[in-house]
């Protein structure tokens, strides 16, 4: 047995000092590929990964490593985004996805990975998360075309004006509004039920705004829809109180009753500002 172990080169030994022994004294690359993706023994492979020179080395280990621990520390190394953007659309695996986003930040690649369908979803809203560049992110959009994704990039707009007018161009893709739909369904049904059922998206604008409608007279003043209304007002999302706060106006159902804690009270400037506004509007009108 002795014998058989002096015979065998190192790498296939069954004692773990002399493979990493053999790891540390390893010069070639397809050699240390082997011990990086195939060794059990967590020392010799992170000996053998931290001795790869070339990029397509420790691709191959980053891909094909059979441990987890190699596949990252191989991830980490690479400094070519491009390099790191084809790792995870070969490996879809969410901790080497964010192994690889560590290393990337160029624009360009972030672009190439957004609007790459064989990337997983995740990694594509990872980088439209990412994404800095404005005018890059709105000719984006225009490519996406899965929903979540455009509405991802569409929130990443920092332009205000500019968001907007991205939203109108998207909603006019979409075909009717929220409000026509709305105003559609409530000739066909009871409003306040139309309004009930819509109630059960809290975080969507587009409920907000077919809500508003419903609450309109158009709509039939639904009672149901100002309820809900109101509820939106304690929204978490401050883009939702705002709009609920605006629609509610329109729709001439502002709540007066809550116009000063609004004021006063909301985190967001965007709603104190409308909420003191409304109740200055009110109180003009008491003393006409």
């Amino acid at each position: 047995m002795g014998l058989l172990n002096l015979l065998r080169p190192d790498r296939r030994s069954g004692n773990p000092k002399a493979r990493r022994n053999a790891a540390r004294r390893c010069t070639g690359e397809e050699e240390l590929v082997r011990f990086s993706c195939e060794d059990p023994d967590l020392e010799v492979r992170l000996l053998a990964v931290e001795r790869l020179r070339s990029t397509g080395s420790m691709r191959r280990v980053a891909v094909e490593g059979e441990y987890l621990d190699v596949r990252l520390k191989a991830a980490r190394a690479i400094t070519e985004p491009d390099v790191l953007a084809g790792i995870m659309r070969e490996r879809k695996q969410p901790e080497l996805m964010m192994a690889c986003f560590e290393g990337i930040r160029d624009q360009e690649v972030l672009a190439g990975i957004a609007g790459d369908p064989d990337q997983s979803l995740t990694a594509r809203r990872i980088a439209i998360n990412m994404f800095a560049d404005q005018a890059q992110l709105a000719e984006l959009l225009s490519s996406l075309r899965e929903p979540a994704l455009r509405e991802a990039a569409l929130e990443r707009i920092e332009d205000p004006d500019l968001k907007e007018r991205l939203r109108l161009e998207e909603e006019a893709s979409r075909g009717p509004s929220p409000e026509e739909r709305a105003l559609e369904l409530a000739k066909q049904s009871d409003p306040d039920e139309v309004a009930e059922a819509l109630g059960a998206f809290r975080g969507s604008p587009g409920a907000v705004r077919a809500l508003g409608a419903l609450a309109s007279p158009a709509g039939g003043g639904s009672t149901r829809a100002v309820e809900i209304l109101r509820r939106q007002l304690k929204n978490a999302r401050a883009d939702i109180r705002l709009l609920a706060l605006q629609r509610l106006a329109d729709a001439g159902e502002q709540p007066c009753d809550l116009l000063d804690d609004l004021a006063t009270e909301d985190p967001d400037p965007e709603v104190r500002s409308l909420a003191v506004s409304l109740a200055a509007s009110e109180t003009d009108d008491l003393r006409r």
